[in-house]
């Protein structure tokens, strides 16, 4: 693995996905300043949203067929680009369009970014992408922080931080760009001779296996309805459920999600030791009983334990999940990082308005119940999975997954 360009292409994940974290903080800016209703406001988001995810297989696509190493700064210029704009517009339309420009970038980075990433990971894949996606998460983390920060001491114009930071890392991959020969850089680099084959060679002369791939992606989504739904009553438990403070609900989430990211970090560790389904197998193994438990709690302490093996069973696979998609469609490892980062991740937004339906008609503890059946459903598709033989063979020390 080129820990280098790893690190590189991570830093660069951060400063895209900065701006997906922030917008949702920038909204409740945009109503006080400007009196948009929360229908427009949420319109923006939806823009973002549906840009950002479901046209990246589009993007993944054309990375499969020209794939070209300056599709990642353009990215990170577009979407922190877009976003800086927005504190400097005052039309709705002109800001949509801004939030549009900015989710165009976030599709045009991540399948290329994430293509990027598995050629420079060699035999270490899941530590690979594992380092690739805590960059993301970091951003989602740090975007919100940002957001208040910046327009709280500059007023709405403060969102050029956005844009400031993209320009920098912007220069930054550029400048290292110019500097790289290695795999992602163009079609046109010097192929590798038999004996400096690595794994990273293997995913261009293998085959494409949809069947396993539709698996997986079922996998994907249960896990994205999983994600949003903890995401979001988690915080409402501790409120509701507990009669805690909004203070304590935050508190909750954030403590869910630093161990959610550093669980990514360890689940891709663990995959390049034991094996990638291994890995997605243990874990939804692991989310079956922690959420019926967590759904039958009374006890906060108890529950706020539990939040460890939750964010432990929820982020651990996610690097496996993108590395076997990539495997399964070895030769469009672009579109299949486009669905498995984009499109299939944001089908979890979806269920939240019949999970909160639920929430509303029967509680809280029963909405969390709903989430332990499509533990079920992610579990039955991941036994379902099987590994190519291909990518069993390129595994390190001859671990099948």
């Amino acid at each position: 693995m080129d820990k280098k360009k790893i690190f590189l292409v991570s830093l660069g994940h951060l400063s895209c996905d900065v701006n997906g974290g922030a917008l949702p903080a920038i909204l409740p800016f945009l109503i006080t300043s400007y009196g948009f209703t929360y229908q427009a406001a949420a319109g923006l988001m939806f823009a973002f949203s549906c840009l950002s995810s479901i046209i990246q297989p589009v993007f993944g696509y054309l990375s499969d067929r020209i794939s070209k190493p300056w599709f990642i700064p353009l990215g990170v210029l577009l979407a922190g680009g877009g976003l800086a704009t927005i504190g400097f517009l005052q039309h709705y339309w002109a800001i949509f369009a801004a939030v549009v420009v900015s989710g165009i970038g976030a599709a045009l980075f991540h399948p290329e970014g994430a293509r990027y990433a598995n050629k420079v990971s060699g035999a270490a894949k899941g530590t690979g992408l594992s380092i690739f996606s805590m960059g993301g998460n970091s951003g989602f983390v740090v975007g919100p922080l940002l957001a208040v920060t910046a327009i709280s001491a500059f007023g709405m114009r403060g969102t050029v931080v956005f844009g400031g930071i993209a320009l920098i890392m912007v220069l930054i991959l550029l400048y290292q760009i110019s500097h790289l020969n290695g795999p992602a850089a163009s079609s046109t680099a010097r192929p590798a001779k038999s004996s400096e084959k690595t794994d990273s060679d293997t995913p261009c002369t293998g085959e494409n296996n949809w069947k396993e791939f539709s698996r997986l992606t079922v996998t994907i989504i249960a896990r994205s309805v999983l994600f949003v739904g903890f995401n979001t009553f988690i915080p409402l438990y501790w409120i509701h459920v507990f009669g805690q403070s909004k203070s304590a609900g935050a508190i909750a989430l954030t403590c869910f999600c630093t161990f959610g990211v550093i669980s990514n970090f360890i689940g891709g560790l663990l995959s390049d030791r034991f094996g990638y389904l291994k890995i997605i197998r243990l874990s939804y193994l692991l989310m079956i009983p922690v959420t019926i438990l967590f759904a039958l709690q009374s006890n906060r302490h108890v529950a706020f334990a539990l939040l460890l093996p939750l964010g432990f069973s929820l982020y651990a696979p996610f690097s496996s999940m993108v590395v076997l998609g990539q495997k399964y469609l070895a030769r469009n490892i672009g579109f299949a990082s486009g669905v498995t980062l984009g499109l299939a991740t944001s089908m979890g937004g979806v269920a939240a308005p019949l999970l909160g339906w639920v929430a509303d008609t029967y509680g809280l503890p029963q909405a969390i119940q709903c989430l332990s059946a499509v533990a079920v459903l992610g579990a039955i598709f991941a036994f379902l999975m099987t590994a190519t033989p291909k990518s069993v063979t390129t595994q390190p020390q001859g671990r099948t997954a």
